[in-house]
């Protein structure tokens, strides 16, 4: 009875929605804004949260996007958990998800041209939980201020209600995630899903960026020739491979308290650096430096303007970075960082 109230509610709101909507949305794409989206999602909580196999089942849901006190749009949507270790570690009360969009019912909205978008969640309701997800939120920004090959990210201020009413509703911070296909469209390229025997198979400037950018900010947790944590993309024009990072909530800049570094490497504490890149000839990594140093500026506005977390995360963040441009400009310190304990390069064909 409860669940056939609820669904009649949404249907009514999302009819009145439709009316009074009209075309109000062309001009608001996904993520040509930084706005956050203020949403409710209504789903079979209960199920997700159970689903421990290793390819979750998609669930149906409904998705509500709220622009005034009376005025909402709906969509009819599938979702899913996601991940590893936020998913199936006990340490988390409520997993990422991922948003299965009908193409239909995004015309004309925000999320017109979306598909499957990754929604990463708040891992627990204490505030501390809170200022990890935003944290890793100003990563991805960070990257996309370093190369616009990137995912695009965009905050949205949830409601998450189970439509039984069986647990709380919980309202949290978090934010969606540009989808590989997407990405693949806007660089003219598409997904390369197979594992590589190096990351030197790879275009070497994409990831000798991408390497610098890991030693930036602390995490370890990445490998690109197993597609760890990692997509690559092929060029069409080129056929150059181009990874492309995501998931950093194990890096040592948010230093989360179930993150730990990878066991393949000689620290012991994930707020340490340790450089994976490739090994290079001498002062190869000279335009990779400047390319930061020329970031530094907008990197540290980005932070300094984000008003959603408490200043003494954002200083304790910009401190962090403050070591690493110390670094990138002492010749010995990027002698002793980078070149004194870089990964042999193997360059051999990604593909026969």
């Amino acid at each position: 009875m409860k669940t056939n109230i609820l669904i009649f509610i949404f249907v009514c709101i999302t009819s009145r929605a439709l009316f009074a909507e009209g075309g109000r949305l062309n001009d608001m794409p996904l993520f040509q804004s930084q706005e956050p989206l203020e949403l409710t999602l209504v789903a079979d909580i209960v199920a997700i949260r159970s689903d421990k196999s290793d390819d979750p089942e998609y669930t149906p849901a409904m998705l509500l996007q709220h622009f005034d006190t009376y005025i909402n749009k709906g969509f009819d949507i599938k979702i899913k958990a996601r991940g590893n270790t936020r998913r199936l570690s006990g340490l988390c009360d409520f997993p990422p998800l991922k948003f299965n969009f009908k193409k239909g019912q995004v015309k004309n909205t925000v999320f017109e041209g979306q598909d499957k978008l990754k929604f990463v969640s708040q891992c627990r309701q204490e505030e501390s939980f809170q200022n990890y997800v935003l944290e890793e939120y100003l990563l991805y920004q960070t990257y996309h201020i370093i190369t616009p090959v990137s995912y695009r990210t965009r905050l949205v201020n949830i409601t998450i209600k189970d439509y039984k009413l069986r647990v709380p509703t919980i309202t949290m911070t978090g934010f969606l995630i540009e989808d590989d296909e997407s990405l693949a469209k806007r660089i003219d390229a598409r997904p390369y899903e197979q594992k590589l025997f190096s990351q030197d198979s790879c275009e070497s400037t994409a990831v000798d960026r991408l390497s610098m950018f890991q030693y930036m900010i602390g995490n370890t947790d990445y490998y690109i020739h197993t597609l760890h944590n990692t997509d690559i993309f092929e060029l069409k024009h080129s056929g150059e491979l181009i990874p492309v990072p995501f998931d950093f909530d194990f890096a040592g800049v948010i230093n989360t308290p179930y993150a730990s570094p990878s066991r393949q490497i000689p620290i012991t504490q994930v707020r340490q650096r340790y450089f994976k890149g490739s090994c290079r000839d001498e002062q190869a990594y000279n335009p990779i430096l400047e390319l930061f140093n020329s970031k530094k500026a907008e990197i540290f506005a980005l932070y300094n303007r984000f008003d959603y977390l408490p200043k003494t995360v954002i200083k304790k963040s910009l401190r962090y970075y403050g070591k690493f441009y110390k670094i990138i400009n002492d010749p010995e310190s990027v002698e002793e960082s980078f070149y004194s304990v870089c990964n042999a390069p193997l360059y051999l064909e990604p593909r026969k």
